[in-house]
């Protein structure tokens, strides 16, 4: 596709409606968030001294999402298990939440089974009910159906969840006006805004036949790994992320080779005004060393009052762009057909 203004024939290459799902993401996270701090959980749910949480893709990144932007608030030990065993602590002082928008990921059943031998307390979120405490959800507000387009219910709904349990406190208006937030500054995003005037139209035209390096800190940390698998899933398009300032301890000196990083490398820098100031001076120093070794860098600076705010817009903004860059490609962004022949060579 030439322009990314001809929104009649963007939806036709969407037959599955990914642009609808994609504006619906406020949408879904109101949802998430009136519901998912209404679950009840039984009282020892709340007393456990640690959480792992199981998930894989779109539901590994969400909740991992969560972890970093409440990392100073969370109440216990917090980790992300992406196996098919739990870490060798769990035990019965432990919540396992098996996190799977299908509800039929492999290796989260088989964590969720291990953690049951293990005498750990189960939770579950996903969209499919489970025999144990959770957050189950109706996706009325992702009609393309792909589990990483209907984010926005994983992402809140953990936080709900942690909310509910006790281990977070998040203020409901808090949560709210990032929602609207994220609702407002979704309009410049949208496909009728033509790109001269479009963040996202834009980013997707810089990012097109790139390796893009998404470069985040601290709170971000998470959405650094959601945008790259976007990227991967809907632009089927090549993607890193890293964070500052591991990053600066030896990424640094790995830019002199090969030579066709300087044709197709992309540093994507996501600044923010909520980092501490020590990651602030980092960000502006990795750029200078970036640009020095001839490599093309270009700053995202979010606007959000706060820090869920960020998020969320940062989250807006790469869900349109990644659908934008599928255009590009002339590529289905539901699709997913290398995945789909892995998981059947898998069950053979």
């Amino acid at each position: 596709m030439n322009s990314l203004d001809d929104v009649a024939a963007m939806k036709q290459k969407d037959p599955s409606g990914v642009l609808a799902s994609t504006a619906m993401f406020p949408d879904q996270c109101q949802q998430a968030w009136e519901e998912s701090q209404k679950v009840v959980f039984p009282d020892e749910y709340k007393k456990v001294k640690n959480i792992v949480v199981a998930g894989m893709g779109g539901s590994r990144f969400t909740p991992k999402t969560i972890g970093a932007l409440y990392r100073n608030k969370i109440k216990v030990s917090y980790e992300i298990c992406e196996d098919y065993t739990v870490p060798g602590y769990v035990n019965s002082d432990s919540l396992v939440i098996l996190c799977s928008y299908s509800g039929t990921t492999e290796e989260v059943l088989a964590a969720g089974e291990d953690a049951r031998k293990k005498g750990a307390k189960i939770a579950g979120i996903m969209s499919k009910k489970m025999d144990v405490p959770g957050y189950y959800f109706d996706p009325k507000f992702n009609p393309c159906g792909q589990p990483r387009i209907g984010g926005g219910y994983l992402l809140i709904g953990h936080l709900g969840l942690l909310k509910a349990l006790g281990f977070v406190e998040a203020e409901d208006k808090e949560v709210t006006d990032a929602i609207a937030f994220a609702r407002e500054i979704g309009k410049k995003y949208a496909a009728e805004v033509l790109t001269e005037q479009n963040p996202a139209k834009k980013l997707a035209l810089l990012l097109k036949d790139k390796h893009p390096f998404i470069i985040t800190a601290e709170f971000l940390k998470g959405f650094g790994n959601g945008f790259a698998n976007q990227i991967n899933e809907t632009a089927k398009m090549i993607s890193d992320y890293r964070y500052i300032s591991e990053l600066n301890h030896h990424l640094l000196e790995g830019l002199s080779h090969p030579d066709s990083i300087r044709q197709n490398g992309l540093f994507l820098f996501f600044l923010s005004h909520c980092y501490s100031e020590p990651v602030r001076k980092r960000f502006g120093i990795t750029k200078d060393v970036v640009t020095k070794q001839q490599l093309a860098a270009e700053d995202i600076e979010l606007t959000g009052p706060d820090k869920i705010s960020q998020v969320l817009e940062a989250y807006t903004l790469s869900g349109f762009t990644t659908y934008y860059m599928a255009m590009l490609y002339d590529a289905d962004p539901v699709a997913i057909p290398w995945v789909d022949y892995f998981k059947a060579q898998l069950a053979k």
